[in-house]
């Protein structure tokens, strides 16, 4: 009787891994199959978790990152997918202009509900291209927005890659305009953006907790 027990239960599971196969989402032909999960298999999101601070004599931007795994992306084909999630605080000559940050403490039903969130690792060559980089270094592009921005056209070029230093935690983020502002909001009525709050640049940002 245990024999059979136990043989119903590996059938079992065996059924469920066939219709909820775990992919490589760094590798496999993303969202292509229904049900599946796209798992970051080498933790590779891992690495930047957490807040990153950059300062100067005028600015303090602030990067959270956290993963969320097994996030249940609704499309054509439905799936299950590891992404890497982040939120910002900007402050500039001492006043506040963007702070984010609680929105990572809300379990959204739409990954495009967070200000950033991962596209998948890619190496030096994706734009914009890290000419420094050596050709085995490992990047990763973000979809960036801001909680003020309100046109429908505007995007940047948002990757970054860990750039340790001296025992020193830290990473490199290169952001620059892709797309400028259409003067119009997704609804088609005039936008005010213009322009994203943080200013377009490469900084290098040090691992805060």
């Amino acid at each position: 009787m245990k024999k059979i027990i136990l043989g119903i239960i590996l059938l079992f599971n065996f059924s469920l891994v066939a219709q909820n196969p775990i992919l490589d989402i760094h590798t496999a032909d993303f969202a292509n199959i229904e049900n599946a999960y796209y798992k970051d298999i080498d933790n590779f999101y891992n690495q930047f978790v957490g807040t990153w601070i950059y300062t100067d004599s005028v600015k303090i931007i602030r990067f959270k990152f956290v993963k969320k795994e097994m996030f249940y992306r609704q499309s054509i084909k439905s799936c299950y997918v590891d992404y890497l999630v982040g939120e910002m605080q900007y402050v500039e000559n001492g006043v506040e202009k963007i702070n984010s940050l609680i929105n990572l403490n809300i379990n959204h039903s739409e990954i495009y509900n967070y200000n950033l969130y991962s596209y998948g690792k890619t190496n030096k060559d994706w734009y914009p291209k890290c000419l420094e980089c050596p050709d085995t270094i490992e990047r990763l592009p973000m979809s960036y927005n801001e909680p003020t921005n309100d046109d429908a056209g505007l995007e940047v070029a948002f990757v970054m890659h860990r750039a340790d230093e001296n025992g020193v935690e830290k990473i490199k983020i290169q952001y620059i305009e892709t797309i400028g502002a259409y003067g119009i909001k997704p609804d088609g009525s005039p936008s005010i953006t213009t322009n994203f709050t943080i200013p377009y640049g490469d900084y290098i940002l040090i691992k805060e907790n």
